[in-house]
């Protein structure tokens, strides 16, 4: 589908990096799996291999999020303006009250309904290519989170089994000791040469079994911290991957009612067109669009409430630091009570 305008670049460059991140994320969900099945030793692990892998995914899925981000505002500026231009055509002082921001885009007076048109035209077909990401985007990173998360249970199963085993050496290796300590005190007391003798060679048996105790219990410890490790890498993976699924389902949130919003105004607009026949025809996946809101009795019911909702959990989801800071309870009646 082209697009005649720059959102084909970011949509192109979106496409190539989510692409890039679901493969990243599945590659190292796959190692995961590996290390949750105990494919491997402990010692072939290698760790500065693994973390750059986790690394690489979770700045590719941060590059996806950021491009995904900028297109959804991007596109909401664009209908912005020409919601403004739209009122503009009835009222040649609308958006004067922001004509610090907004000069050069009132500078020129009102365009005529055909231009408006033909930008909400463009904004509609980004819309149904970034909506199609979203739908790629939503499975796949949901796919790599189940999976990511059952391999880190079975990792953590492991690594609780070698607690449990670890627990069982050292009790081992303390009766071990506790016979080792009776049998010194044996020998430091026994006089009789037959007896020395016996004891000297219990001695030296308990002797071995402790020291092969304390190897097995090295080579556990070992594993354990590998696993542990490995648990510490991967539940930072989890936690990215499901911020992503979240930030995919508010952007495609506010992409569903942005949609209806551009729809509804391109309607609006198509009844000052004259005749309505001269507007261009659209691509396929712009008159799906249409042909769904058209489909849909509830579309265009209270959007301006419905904007104002998913635009405030977009915010708190993307872009939380530009929210307004909620006053302190109580803090305006303590600035207004009187002194004494």
């Amino acid at each position: 589908m082209a697009i005649p305008h720059s959102f084909d670049a970011m949509l192109d460059k979106a496409q190539t990096t989510l692409d890039d991140a679901i493969a990243s994320a599945t590659a190292a969900v796959t190692t995961l799996a590996g290390h949750a099945r105990g494919e491997e030793r402990v010692e072939a692990v290698n760790f500065p291999v693994e973390e750059a892998l986790v690394r690489e995914t979770v700045e590719t899925l941060e590059r996806w999020k950021s491009l995904a981000l900028s297109l959804v505002k991007d596109l909401d500026r664009t209908t912005a303006n020409a919601d403004l231009q739209h009122r503009r055509l009835f009222d040649e002082n609308a958006g004067r009250e922001d004509a610090g921001m907004l000069r050069r885009k009132l500078a020129g007076g009102p365009m005529k309904p055909e231009a408006i048109i033909a930008d909400i035209d463009v904004a509609l077909g980004a819309s149904a290519a970034l909506d199609l990401l979203f739908k790629q985007a939503r499975p796949a990173l949901s796919r790599c989170f189940r999976d990511c998360e059952s391999h880190l249970d079975g990792t953590i199963e492991r690594r609780r089994k070698l607690d449990f085993e670890i627990e069982e050496v050292q009790r081992e290796a303390d009766a071990i000791m506790a016979k080792v300590t009776d049998l010194r005190r044996g020998l430091s007391s026994t006089r009789h040469g037959d007896t020395h003798l016996d004891l000297d060679a219990d001695y030296g048996d308990l002797l071995t079994e402790q020291d092969a105790l304390r190897k097995r219990e090295r080579e556990l410890q070992s594993d354990r911290t590998v696993r542990q490790r490995l648990i510490d890498l991967y539940e930072g993976l989890v936690g990215v991957l499901n911020v992503q699924i979240a930030a995919v389902g508010a952007m495609a949130g506010k992409l569903t009612v942005d949609i209806e919003q551009r729809i509804a105004l391109l309607k609006a607009l198509t009844l000052d067109v004259d005749p309505p026949s001269s507007v261009a025809a659209r691509p396929p996946a712009v008159e799906s669009l249409i042909q769904a809101y058209e489909a849909n009795v509830l579309a265009g019911h209270d959007l301006a409430a419905r904007k104002a909702h998913v635009d405030f959990v977009f915010a708190r989801r993307l872009e939380p630091h530009l929210l307004p800071v909620p006053a302190e309870r109580g803090e305006a009646s303590e600035e207004t009570q009187p002194d004494g």
